[in-house]
């Protein structure tokens, strides 16, 4: 009979929200809960005799009277569901104490978390919650106090804290070492009953800085190298003595908390348990791990329904001679199948979405998201069918097969398709304090405004179940608010200030916020980049053409960078694949005979003239999928000294990464020779939009730096320390100078030397390596490099940041590297231009897909108002720094390409157009 009953179910397709529970269950399971609790009042109350019931001698339950309390409130919660109290909010205006400070914002514009715009707001925060939000002028109360905060942001920009869906801040704390590593319990495939709480870090520095972006609310989940990896647990991001401190009270109205599963398909377990035989090693094992475990649940909860059943009676009570049936291994799953838990289910690939469907048809259970998921755009109708939400990124693929070749719109398709998206940074594997560069860079790809800011505040509070007290600003909500600095989907927009729960736990300097006053720190959201097919007179191959309607340019006449860029109504002359000319009425004589030549002309809507981009990346053109060897040019050990290896031999010209790269305007790469150690060899530049070594210029400069990497990642058996490494490379530079002549000319400061290095302390050691050598040394990664700025510009050593931002401190060696505003003035790249030192910016991810980013994050650093030097630093400075050769490569834009919005109408290398409106996913 229980068989049967089990395989009758009904298949679950929607999420275990209050919207998808009747009435008439919500009322059957309250009458059914107050029965059991009646019973269970009534035979405790007797001390487990019931005389009246029984001739003779008094009757004694079988069972002891804890063990049978015990069972008999669990049968009555079995009955129970986690729900979104609707109250809640009303319920904390009324019993408020009114005691705190108050902090009073006016003047403030709202962009609530579904995006909606409210102007001219007054937003009133007091014990920890809003207690008013209004729209009108502000009378300052009479009642004030002395610790009361009123504050006119003169129409800034505020939001309701930003949540973070997909988080390990806290138990993959950072700087990652192997004693704090606890975010996945890998001794099995299948651990449920793991628990995030138990060793979340409350000291974890990344916390704070990530509540620095905006981010007051984050799910910290367990990780994604084995099945079922426990359950995460939601904390507000402020530091802490005690994790206690940090926890989100799920069950403030009373009832079951509020609870969030993590399970993970795909290429993570089957890397993880290959060489195992106590896991699987492939996706057929990964789906007989998932039925085995939950198939062992379903049998645990069939045994504890049956006890339940017999309890319901009053014989059955006296007869239970068992306890009520317990499983610490299997019981979170159990819940899962009662529908008490919010699942999460880490996978891209489409049949391991399928399959984990598969999975919860057969054993009824629901999901509530699929995170990452980047092939979910396949998929779509199933996902829509089932009402499940996708977590996923906008700008992360790449480094292995299952997120190859994601389309870039990915986040508008789902949208579209009317699928709840979430958008996340899976901190630490993208730094968490730019949460909000996932929504811009989404938007930038056609997500709209409201979709954009949604999926970063109200839609994961919505999955959380905790979207009555989170995601929006409104009375009785929690005091999480952030004032930006610009449009949060702007580039490099800032919090001036972050509140937690009512509190400051974040404020940038007062001069940070004169600053923001500019004009230049636009209000209003940016453009999304247009989609649209245009019948373009530009083709391929030509080298006469003429351009109207750009407004800005930076190439001049003789087709050279300038040094400030021309405005206006412009038009660009090109003849026999040279610029001619440049300028607005001046120009006028040369197309018209160009168009009397029949020479095509190109009308544009605000278009941008810049140099192509050149970019120094750690992998492009060697590298495709990281994770797949095959892919690779492969990996030397970095002891090649006496025959350096050179990346000219090894690049190829096919790969997503670099067409990527190059629709998006960078037209040349910089790449060292892959190595697992110390010295990587000769690097080339080569032209990313190349067919093979054999086009013209496909190889700009065969050498163009030596490359080493000095730190704990390039030990190895010939330099097996960092003073070894650094030994070493002063040996190259002086005794040993004579093993090749590339060594030569890097002592003699024709060749730049690359060292690639995070550490102030190594970066000190190479300013001396420079003193004494004069060798052209150049810095690359460079996180701490801000603590010795003034050094480097004395020497003139230039360094070349990345990632932009300088300070992602995954490792202990860059454990000191800057925030940013509102923690500090400035980023490390900006104090090292402060302090006069040339700086660059450009890509060391072994992912390989943020290159096309580029001319935003330099522009993030340059501020609003410096283009030029935006540019130089993805130009001109990389050209100067490694000694290259000027680009007389250029690329027209339609839109701004410093900001969001803009894209690609032309690029024009080797004296021709090569292409005419690239989609970044052809």
């Amino acid at each position: 009979m229980e068989k049967a009953r089990w395989q009758e179910r009904p298949r679950c397709h929607g999420q275990h929200h209050r919207e998808s529970i009747s009435f008439l269950s919500i009322r059957n399971n309250i009458i059914l809960t107050v029965i059991v609790a009646i019973l269970t009042t009534f035979l405790l109350s007797s001390h487990w005799h019931v005389p009246h019931l029984h001739e003779g001698p008094s009757f004694t339950y079988q069972l002891n009277p804890a063990d049978l309390e015990y069972g008999l409130k669990q049968c009555a919660l079995n009955q129970q569901r986690p729900v979104v109290d609707g109250n809640l909010a009303a319920s904390r205006l009324a019993s408020r104490s009114s005691s705190g400070p108050r902090t009073i914002l006016h003047n403030a514009t709202l962009i609530d978390g579904n995006g909606k715009v409210f102007y001219n707001c007054i937003i009133e925060m007091q014990d920890a919650i809003f207690t008013s939000v209004l729209k009108g002028t502000l009378d300052v109360p009479e009642q004030l106090s002395p610790e009361d905060r009123v504050v006119d942001l003169h129409g800034r920009i505020v939001t309701p804290g930003l949540v973070d869906m997909h988080s390990h801040a806290g138990v993959r704390e950072t700087p990652q070492l192997w004693a704090t590593e606890d975010v996945t319990e890998i001794s099995a495939p299948v651990t449920p009953w793991a628990r995030a709480v138990d060793a979340l870090k409350p000291h974890d520095q990344a916390i704070s800085v990530i509540a620095s972006g905006g981010v007051t609310t984050s799910l910290v989940l367990t990780g994604a190298k084995n099945q079922i990896s426990g359950e995460g647990v939601v904390i507000k991001m402020k530091r802490a003595n005690s994790v206690l401190d940090m926890l989100v009270n799920t069950t403030e109205s009373g009832g079951k908390p509020q609870r969030y599963l993590k399970m993970a398909m795909g290429e993570n377990q089957k890397r993880q348990f290959e060489h195992s035989s106590s896991g699987p090693s492939t996706r057929l094992g990964e789906s007989y791990w998932y039925r085995k475990a939950y198939d062992n649940a379903r049998r645990v909860k069939l045994e504890q329904d049956r006890w339940c059943e017999i309890a319901s009676t009053k014989k059955g009570l006296m007869s239970i001679t068992q306890e009520y049936p317990r499983s610490l291994e299997w019981q979170t799953l159990v819940d899962v199948l009662r529908g008490d838990v919010r699942v999460n289910v880490h996978g891209y690939e489409t049949e391991d979405i399928l399959a984990m469907f598969d999975h919860a048809d057969e054993f009824g259970f629901n999901i509530t998201a699929l995170h990452h998921a980047l092939h979910a755009d396949l998929i779509m109708d199933q996902i829509k069918a089932r009402d499940i939400a996708v977590v996923g990124f906008s700008d992360s693929w790449g480094d292995k097969k299952e997120l190859y070749n994601v389309s870039s719109y990915f986040p508008r398709r789902i949208v579209d398709y009317g699928i709840p998206l979430v958008l996340t940074r899976d901190h630490p594997a993208e730094h968490g304090q730019w949460l909000a560069y996932e929504a811009q860079i989404g938007h930038h790809f056609g997500l709209d405004t409201e979709s954009a800011l949604s999926s970063i505040i109200s839609e994961p509070a919505r999955l959380l179940g905790l979207d009555n007290r989170l995601g929006f600003v409104r009375p009785g909500y929690d005091g999480d608010l952030v004032i930006w600095n610009r449009h949060p989907l702007q580039v490099g927009a800032t919090p001036l200030e972050v509140f937690i729960d009512g509190n400051s736990v974040a404020r940038a300097s007062d001069s940070l916020w004169k600053v923001s006053e500019s004009r230049s720190y636009a209000n209003e959201a940016p453009a999304s980049r247009p989609n649209d097919v245009l019948d373009s007179t530009c083709k391929p191959g030509q080298s006469d053409i003429v351009v109207r309607g750009l407004s800005m340019s930076f190439i001049s006449d003789d087709g050279q960078r300038s040094e400030q860029p021309q405005s206006g109504n412009l038009t660009v002359v090109v003849r026999a694949g040279r610029v001619v000319c440049v300028g607005e009425t001046k120009c006028d004589d040369m197309a018209g005979k160009a168009v009397e030549d029949n020479v095509p002309t190109v009308d544009l809507r605000d278009g941008h003239m810049l140099p192509g981009l050149t970019i120094v990346t750690r992998q492009h053109g060697l590298t495709e999928m990281r994770q797949e060897p095959s892919t690779t040019d492969g990996l030397s050990l970095g002891e090649e000294y006496e025959r350096p290896l050179s990346s000219r031999y090894g690049i190829k010209f096919d790969g997503v990464h670099l067409e990527r790269a190059y629709r998006s305007g960078v037209t040349r790469i910089v790449t060292p020779p892959l190595t697992t150690g110390f010295f990587h060899g000769i690097s080339a530049l080569f032209r990313s939009g190349a067919t093979s070594v054999l086009d013209d210029g496909a190889i700009a400069e065969p050498n163009a730096a030596l490359h080493f990497t000095i730190g704990h990642s390039a030990k190895s058996p010939r330099t097996p320390s960092i003073t070894s490494q650094i030994s070493k490379l002063r040996d190259l530079l002086t005794v040993d100078k004579h093993l090749h002549p590339i060594y030569e000319s890097a002592a003699g400061g024709d060749t730049a030397v690359v060292v690639h290095t995070n550490n102030k302390d190594v970066i000190a050691h190479m300013i001396s390596l420079k003193k004494e050598t004069n060798a052209h040394i150049v810095i690359m990664g460079g996180s701490e490099a801000h603590l010795v700025a003034t050094q480097l510009a004395d020497v003139d050593m230039p360094v070349i940041v990345a990632p932009f931002w300088g300070c992602e401190p995954l490792f202990f060696d860059s454990r000191n590297c800057l925030p940013g505003p509102p923690l500090t003035d400035r980023l490390g790249p900006q104090v090292l231009l402060d302090a006069g030192v040339k700086v660059g910016i450009s890509n060391w991810d072994d992912t390989n897909n943020h290159i096309r980013n580029s001319i935003w994050e330099a522009s993030w650093i340059a501020g609003p108002e410096n283009q030029s030097l935006a540019l130089d630093l993805v130009s001109k400075n990389i050209e100067d720094i490694l000694h290259l050769p000027r680009s007389r490569d250029f690329v027209i834009y339609e839109g701004d390409p410093f900001n969001f919005g803009a894209r690609v109408a032309l690029i024009f290398e080797e004296g021709k157009v090569q292409s005419c409106y690239p989609d970044v996913d052809e």
